[in-house]
């Protein structure tokens, strides 16, 4: 493969220490970046603007620089472009119109415009901070006072609320973006809105709060969409307002600490007994060959033993389920695979049956004169769209993740799931959860959360999500390393010198182990920059050099 021209002649032009050849090896590793991009998502009322702050108080023993970038400013600054006017009226009307303010935005701009401006202030600092990166061959050797490794600073932007935000910046940025799902229970959150915000009635808090979690259209804010594919989750169990605020904010910075040492292997850390299980639980989820989503489950005894894992799909004679050997009588080999996706036409049989039970609805009302024959039609896409007909679940032919995970335990451990915990990577329906309760499981917890599930409203009496709560048996949302940066963050390499001593990189001297190129963001930013210059979009300032935003945002809603 020939080199380009421009290369061979920009690297011949310049000096080198050693020879006019160019060291494709040095290059690649001195191309390596420490830059940080941190994402921030939870749901209203979660801390998330603490989180942000204490991110650059942590990081600042690393010797790095942090930028806070709020959303919620941006769209302030461009309301009007969109023709909103942000309510400064009460505390409710200042917050939903931003909250429609941001809808705008992504409905005239594309989805994840936001995160196309947080892109265009990372880039602009950079720039203004360190210069042009020209790409050239022998760079990192030819400019020894700006060397990418000098580039220790990271961008906190507080906070993405839209899956097509994250993807964007995960595309950009690669392993250099960490998405920290920050998250406190209902109850907590309602009592951080009242303390922080002010002027906020309880009817007020359930509009914003169910606004917040997801509206029904592609370009709206979607935390529960957005959420579970964070890389790391902050569960803060206290008020940040009141006399607990010490104890939150203690949570945070241990929780924190915890993971720059784990991104910069500066201490010696073992995964967590939740990790390790919902780790597992998601290792087993791709086995499923469901074709509406893949759900994986773990069960531990008491102690935190890994007893048994499961996941969702379709049950097989001989036991078990297909895709895997049958425990006894029957062969793989004799019976097949009669998963839905092998069947004639490839057609998940619960969305069958729902779209039978619609029409034998609508036929019955138009028989009875109710509705016109000419709006059949009409009203069947209503009834699978709008009603709770859209969300019945019984008619799969899948057993569930969490089942088929008790099932096995049951076998190998016999009592020992009783007072045992169940790790999920979904929230566990209504159908699953009498289940755990009669398994005699005491702890659920989950990463995704489920719209679905009727769990706490057909089984309050044995089931809570007030994780103060020991007597029922209780939902708590997953805190710790997610599954997918499991094995990144984990793996350590050698820890020792050659002497056989333990040897660790102090911590302003230390690289993050996210090994991504600077010559790749400059150009993928460029790409964003370009498009972002044809609207008439505000972009946001520019800080000074290693600076750190400390304005007040508009509010931690939007």
């Amino acid at each position: 493969m020939a080199v380009p021209q421009s290369i061979t002649e920009n690297a011949m032009s310049r000096p080198s220490a050693q020879s006019n050849t160019v060291d494709s090896t040095f290059e690649a590793k001195a191309s390596l970046t420490p830059e940080l991009v941190i994402a921030l998502c939870g749901p209203i009322g979660s801390p998330l603007h603490e989180t942000a702050s204490q991110i650059g108080n942590a990081l600042n023993e690393f010797g790095y620089k942090t930028v806070q970038i709020r959303l919620s400013d941006l769209i302030k600054m461009n309301a009007e472009a969109v023709n909103v006017e942000v309510g400064n009226e009460t505390r409710y009307s200042q917050i939903e119109t931003l909250i429609r303010a941001g809808d705008e935005l992504r409905r005239h701009h594309k989805n994840d415009v936001l995160a196309k401006m947080a892109i265009a202030k990372i880039s602009g600092d950079r720039r203004k901070a360190h210069g042009e990166f020209s790409d050239a061959a022998q760079e990192a050797m030819l400019l020894p006072n700006q060397q990418i490794q000098s580039h220790r600073i990271c961008h906190v932007i507080d906070s993405i609320k839209n899956s097509d935000e994250l993807k964007l910046l995960r595309l950009v940025y690669g392993e250099a973006l960490f998405a920290v799902g920050v998250f406190s229970p209902l109850e907590i959150r309602k009592r951080n809105m009242v303390g922080a915000s002010g002027g906020l009635t309880k009817d007020d808090i359930e509009k914003l709060i169910d606004t917040d979690s997801g509206e029904e259209f592609s370009h709206g804010q979607s935390v529960r969409d957005t959420f579970p594919q964070c890389d790391f989750f902050l569960r803060i169990d206290e008020s940040i307002v009141g006399p607990t605020e010490g104890a939150a904010i203690g949570q945070l910075v241990e929780k924190l600490r915890r993971l720059f040492h784990l991104v910069f292997k500066t201490a010696v850390i073992s995964p967590t007994p939740e990790e390790n299980a919902m780790y597992a639980a998601a290792s087993a989820a791709r086995n499923s060959a469901c074709m509406s989503r893949q759900v994986g489950a773990a069960v531990t005894s008491a102690t935190g033993e890994l007893l048994a894992t499961g996941w969702n799909d379709v049950p097989s004679s001989g036991g078990g389920l297909y895709g895997k050997p049958s425990l006894h009588l029957v062969s793989d080999s004799a019976k097949g695979d009669h998963r839905c996706y092998a069947l004639p036409g490839s057609k998940c049989h619960n969305d069958l049956e729902k779209r039978t039970i619609a029409t034998k609805i609508i036929e019955a009302l138009v028989g009875n004169s109710v509705i016109p024959s000419d709006k059949q039609a009409e009203a069947l896409e209503t009834i699978l769209k709008d009603s709770r007909v859209k969300d019945l679940i019984e008619f799969s032919r899948a057993v569930h993740a969490e089942m088929h995970a008790i099932l096995g335990a049951s076998r190998v451990a016999g009592e020992r799931v009783l007072g045992g915990k169940i790790y999920v990577t979904t929230y566990p329906c209504h159908s699953c959860a009498r289940h755990i309760v009669a398994a005699g499981i005491s702890e659920v917890y989950y990463i995704e959360p489920y719209r679905k599930s009727l769990a706490t409203r057909l089984h309050s009496d044995a089931l809570t999500e007030d994780i103060a709560n020991s007597k029922l048996v209780r939902l708590i949302q997953f805190d710790g390393v997610a599954p997918r940066r499991f094995i990144a963050l984990f793996d350590a390499g050698s820890r020792k010198s050659k002497e056989g001593v333990l040897e660790l990189q102090s911590k302003g001297v230390a690289a993050p182990s996210t090994y991504v190129s600077l010559r790749a963001i400059p150009r993928l930013e460029e790409v964003v920059l370009a498009e972002m210059s044809l609207t008439p979009l505000r972009l946001p300032e520019l800080n000074s050099v290693g600076g750190t935003n400390d304005q007040d945002s508009a509010s931690s809603a939007t």
